[in-house]
């Protein structure tokens, strides 16, 4: 019975270290990049950034898969907020699998997972935004589906956030269509107040600004579900892509008018996206430099990662962070089941051997009484 014994040591030690402590130890090889500029370093604003959890709904996937799968990003994340704590989080869209599918009470209970996987201690705020399979498309975006979403999550088309001086804008990228539609005008009306609010902190001394209390100010971070603009992949500086594929404008990207538009009203110093599952590190249209977010999910991406950014008024540095690859897992699971049947095996030579030496000493025995 003692080859059971170390099989079951074998396999709660892998169970284990692959459930519960394998996500710290790879993410202990991340940290926060520092700025080298000795302006606004005391204080600098550390963000994480990631993207893409597309957690399943009620009509894809299998339950094993979504409770697996789903069970390593909550792991995952949690192991980064303890690590890294960060001053934000920022979820780049694409946050359910089937939002644009579901019942409201089906929504409901989307929500109360999702910020049950993706709990921060207080005073840490997650900031959640709008994708295509959250809303639904351009074409199939309904007041209902929005107004759940803005309400639940608390997000709408267009909005600003200030933390620590730095000055985020968040953006349904469904609604830059620009085709006049109720959402598109909407979000480029709010667009125009959050540039007109920019403007005042940059000219505070504007009569149309005198009487208005603003934040400092300092060119904004641009967050997003789409990319800007670009062909392919192929524009990228760095990119982890495993094949290339050209982009469509409203489908994989914003189209170049939109993003015109954003660079011309907001004029952003930089810009992150995700909706490609891949990582992308890119100088774009606007010539700023872009990140495009590889999925938090090992369910689009065997080997995920997310962004950490330090980030002051005037200046930023962003790094990539590697998270646990999925086949890291397999291949431990695989070689805690190779040690058990070695284990085993050496166990049942062992009692091969004692037989043979047992008939062996019976057989001498039978000759001398014979």
């Amino acid at each position: 019975m003692r080859f059971l014994y170390a099989c079951f040591v074998i396999v709660l030690c892998a169970l284990i270290f692959c459930e519960y402590v394998a996500d710290f130890v790879v993410l202990q090889k991340c940290k926060w990049p520092e700025i080298k500029r000795k302006k606004y370093v005391d204080d600098p604003l550390r963000a994480m950034i990631l993207a893409d959890p597309h957690l399943l709904g009620p009509h894809r996937g299998h339950w094993l898969d979504k409770l697996y799968r789903e069970w390593h990003m909550t792991r995952a994340f949690q192991a980064a907020s303890r690590l890294f704590q960060p001053d934000v989080v920022f979820v780049l869209g694409d946050l359910f699998d089937e939002g644009d599918m579901v019942s409201d009470k089906q929504f409901q209970e989307y929500v109360w997972r999702y910020l049950k996987m993706f709990h921060l201690p207080p005073g840490i705020p997650l900031i959640s935004v709008a994708g295509n399979h959250d809303v639904g498309f351009h074409y199939k975006m309904h007041p209902f589906f929005m107004s759940r979403f803005e309400s639940y999550l608390n997000n709408s088309s267009v909005n600003l956030y200030t933390i620590k001086q730095i000055h985020f804008v968040v953006i349904n990228s469904m609604a830059m269509e620009g085709d006049g539609c109720m959402f598109c005008t909407q979000a480029e009306d709010q667009l125009k107040n959050i540039s007109r609010t920019l403007h005042c902190m940059k000219y505070p001394l504007e009569a149309e600004c005198a009487r208005t209390r603003r934040h400092p100010y300092s060119q904004p971070i641009l967050l997003q579900h789409f990319p800007t603009y670009r062909i392919s992949d192929t524009m990228c500086e760095e990119h982890d892509a495993p094949y290339i594929e050209a982009f469509r404008e409203r489908f994989h990207v914003l189209s170049k008018d939109a993003t015109d538009m954003l660079g011309e009203l907001l004029k952003p110093r930089l810009a992150f996206a995700g909706h490609s599952h891949h990582f992308c590190h890119s100088v774009n249209r606007l010539g700023i430099d872009e990140y495009t977010v590889a999925s938090f999910s090992w369910r689009n991406k065997v080997n995920p990662s997310f962004m950490l950014a330090t980030i002051t008024p005037d200046d930023y540095v962003v790094s990539k962070c590697k998270m646990l690859p999925q086949q890291f897992v397999y291949n431990s699971y695989l070689s805690a089941g190779i040690l058990c049947l070695i284990v085993i095996g050496f166990q049942l030579r062992k009692c091969i051997q004692r037989r043979q030496q047992s008939s062996v000493v019976d057989h001498r025995k039978v000759n001398y009484l014979d």
